[in-house]
């Protein structure tokens, strides 16, 4: 993939290979490789192989993609009057592209926490978690830096590391932003059990269906980060049925702005007050809910059922 999107973008920002080198890349286990022209090389594919499907497609490559680039699917969810974390850009709505320009812009709008996002990551990869404040810095996160024989690596880890120093939370921001990055402010969440929590929902054929609470060890709730989940039963008390029936329907108008996704998997942000709520993503291959039933059934014999019985 990322040889196939060696040509693609030429005007981009983003650090390049050429396809004859990509392939020559060595086995690097967890390492982040040309994020940006990884993610061309995958559309470009994704749209020739369209173009030979024949039949009913499930999941339509055109919204996949736009699903894997969290800058404009979080731009089209905003359009639609979905509610969403507030979205952070530099000047002239261009996204932010160094640790340099992110501080001025956090120092100069008063914004103290951001979560800063690879704009084609998945599962938590190249997520960082940044706290700037009163002259103090943190950063939390799922990229290791690496620094060895005087080059610098960043590989995606399953271990959540804290950055305090800002030559590291700045090689690690500025390398991201290389690549393209979403930048939001970092909402709170409710909280369970003393931690806080969001919610994975499947939507189905335009129906929200299996959920999972996700409750955090740390800012990133991802289950194989190591962290909790708890059923729906176990939601705050004081969030009421008529409410969290509004939060599902936030989440099946979000997946209508996908019409040609039968599936995908949302994360849904519960504010502290039980009553606002904001789409934090959305995943067009996010319904692997192992042990999660909805009316009996997971989320595979849904898909089953209903593409036997109603489409």
């Amino acid at each position: 993939f990322i040889a196939a999107g060696a040509e693609l973008e030429p005007d981009g920002r983003h650090q390049r290979i050429s396809a004859s080198a990509a392939v020559q890349l060595p086995e690097d286990l967890g390492r982040i490789w040309y994020q940006r022209q990884w993610y061309l090389g995958w559309c470009d594919r994704l749209r020739s192989w369209t173009a030979n499907l024949q039949g009913r497609i499930l999941n339509h490559p055109d919204d996949i993609i736009i699903m894997f680039d969290k800058v404009r699917c979080q731009q089209i969810l905003a359009a639609a009057g979905i509610p969403v974390p507030p979205i952070l850009f530099d000047d002239r709505n261009s996204t932010i592209t160094s640790y340099d320009r992110l501080s001025a812009l956090m120092d100069d709008r008063k914004i103290q926490r951001v979560f800063v996002k690879l704009a084609h990551g998945s599962s938590a990869s190249g997520v960082v978690a940044y706290d700037r404040r009163n002259g103090y810095e943190r950063a939390t996160t799922t990229v290791e830096r690496v620094v060895e024989a005087g080059e610098l690596r960043f590989y995606n880890s399953r271990l959540i590391r804290q950055y305090r120093g800002s030559q590291a939370i700045a090689d690690t921001i500025n390398f991201l932003a290389r690549e393209s990055v979403q930048v939001e402010t970092w909402l709170p969440k409710a909280r369970l059990e003393s931690r806080e929590f969001d919610v994975r929902v499947v939507v189905i054929g335009g129906k929200a269906r299996q959920t999972v609470i996700r409750v955090g060890n740390s800012p990133m709730t991802n289950l194989h980060l190591g962290n909790d989940r708890r059923e729906i039963a176990d939601l705050p008390p004081g969030l009421s049925h008529a409410v969290w029936a509004e939060m599902l329907a936030t989440c099946e108008r979000a997946a209508a702005c996908f019409p040609r996704n039968f599936y995908c998997g949302i994360d849904l942000l519960v504010a502290p007050n039980l009553r606002e709520h904001y789409i934090l993503e959305m995943n067009a291959f996010g319904d692997l809910l192992q042990g999660i039933i909805w009316e009996g059934e997971d989320t595979y014999t849904t898909q089953v059922r209903m593409l036997l019985t109603e489409y």
